[in-house]
């Protein structure tokens, strides 16, 4: 019960990465007037006979049977109909593009595979999100010709196991990963700006760039993982994530270079100051020992000399300290 629910919470951000674009709604293909008949369309039964029965579970990439009870008998009165042109119904849906793998007239059976097929993709869409929401995943089931909507009389439900048996595996993998990535940004200096680690307590900014870039990635392959765990198929990566993906690559690498950047400035402009105020002191101690006579031009330099110093001390107070360099001994780690 807890492992079902969990499913329902997990599915709810990802679970839209199976609607192809430009998709909205299902379209049931091409609708044709019902088959005019004298005979009543054929029911759908679970015990056709001790041979044949109705598949009742299943799951997707799976065979399945549908046994119709008087087939035989209302071909042979229909003979401009073939079985191979019956369509199999999923909760209400018209899968149009799955046509009968296998008949059987005698015995009066279908098979059909379950399989996503590109025209069908939007009508699975719905199939699998009523079967993951029905606690049992039971789905009415039942079949129809292809050129019109009109189904056969069935009573009979399959249940359609959405998550396969290596679900928890994948769902453990998945929770690992996140708390790894967690684990290492409270850590270590993965997530932050910069690498140089200043002097403790002090920590250093956690870096936008690099969240977003961690965000995305962990919620590009939770997807990824779920819809394949659903679908089976390993292309449904569109071009809008892929394209996402690369924004929040190029904002985290533009962030990298504006902080190298600022860093270098900073970097600069101190050395600058340094370079004058090791300049003015050596000038300072230059001139007065030459003790000028006062109001000569020794002097007014002496006391020129003075005012600028303490313009680059004041300069220096408020210009931001640049980040220690690490010893080589990597005597910066961080526990």
């Amino acid at each position: 019960m807890m492992l079902d629910l969990t499913h329902r919470v997990f599915a709810a951000f990802c679970f839209l990465l199976m609607v192809s674009p430009g998709a909205a709604q299902t379209t049931p293909g091409n609708s044709a007037p019902p088959v005019k008949s004298n005979q009543p369309l054929l029911p759908v039964v679970v015990d056709q006979n001790e041979f044949r029965t109705t598949t009742t579970q299943s799951e997707l990439d799976r065979p399945i049977t549908v046994a119709v009870k008087g087939l035989k008998e209302w071909l042979a009165n229909n003979p401009d109909r073939h079985p191979r042109d019956l369509r199999l119904y999923l909760a209400g849906h018209k899968l149009s593009q799955a046509s009968p793998t296998l008949t059987s007239v005698e015995q009066e059976y279908l098979s059909f595979h379950l399989e996503i097929q590109p025209g069908d993709r939007d009508s699975w869409v719905d199939i699998l999100y009523e079967a993951r929401n029905e606690w049992d995943h039971m789905l009415p089931l039942s079949i129809g010709w292809k050129d019109n909507t009109q189904v056969f009389n069935s009573n009979v439900k399959l249940a359609l196991i959405v998550y396969p048996q290596h679900t928890p595996y994948i769902l453990g993998f998945l929770m690992l990963l996140l708390a790894a990535t967690l684990l290492l940004s409270v850590r270590t200096n993965l997530l932050r700006d910069g690498t140089d680690q200043p002097p403790a307590p002090a920590r250093l900014p956690y870096n936008l760039g690099r969240v977003q870039m961690a965000f995305w990635f962990y919620l590009t392959i939770t997807a990824y993982l779920y819809v394949w765990l659903i679908t089976g198929e390993y292309d449904t990566v569109t071009s809008s994530v892929l394209v996402l993906i690369g924004i929040s690559a190029g904002t985290g690498v533009a962030a990298l270079l504006v902080d190298k950047q600022k860093v270098q400035e900073v970097i600069t402009q101190r050395t600058s100051l340094d370079t004058q105020l090791t300049a003015l002191q050596a000038r300072i101690v230059e001139l007065s020992a030459a003790t000028p006579q006062p109001g000569s031009s020794l002097d007014q330099e002496l006391q020129q000399k003075k005012n600028s110093l303490l313009e680059v001390q004041a300069q220096l107070a408020h210009a931001v300290v640049p980040p220690p360099r690490q010893s080589p001994k990597g005597s910066g780690k961080i526990f």
